[in-house]
């Protein structure tokens, strides 16, 4: 079931997203989903119905990261890092509420990423 969030906090998202896909050259995009996969808040160039897919697609890696974690018993699943040829995909599971992914480019500092998938993960923690 998609959760359900105020349209002011959902713009208030967008907003913060925006601004980080602005600010820091090397993340390209950004997107809160929930945790079925439905779209919240997207920040990418794609067309709209390449957001739902990617969406989808990176809630059930975040799912299937959490099972694994589970089996191995090797902890609570916190961050999924998919490095690739062209960028990395960062995934951090946000409460109750779902998934926050950054899609940065190949040359990007993950240090970096980080500190502001940190920054992001704060930040929407204290609007949800």
């Amino acid at each position: 079931m998609q959760p359900s969030l105020a349209p002011d906090i959902l713009k208030r998202i967008d907003e913060i997203l925006a601004d980080v896909v602005k600010k820091e050259p090397s993340i390209t995009s950004a997107a809160l989903m929930s945790p079925e996969g439905f779209p919240l808040v997207v920040q990418m160039t794609k067309e709209e119905n390449a957001k739902v897919e990617l969406a989808a697609a990176i809630a059930s890696l975040g799912s299937l990261s959490e099972q694994v974690a589970e089996q191995l018993k090797i902890g609570d699943y916190e961050d999924l890092v998919l490095r690739c040829g062209n960028g990395h995909l960062l995934v951090r599971r946000i409460g109750a509420i779902g998934m926050l992914a950054v899609i940065t480019e190949h040359s990007a500092h993950l240090g970096a990423c980080y500190i502001i998938l940190d920054f992001l993960e704060k930040s929407l923690e204290i609007m949800l």
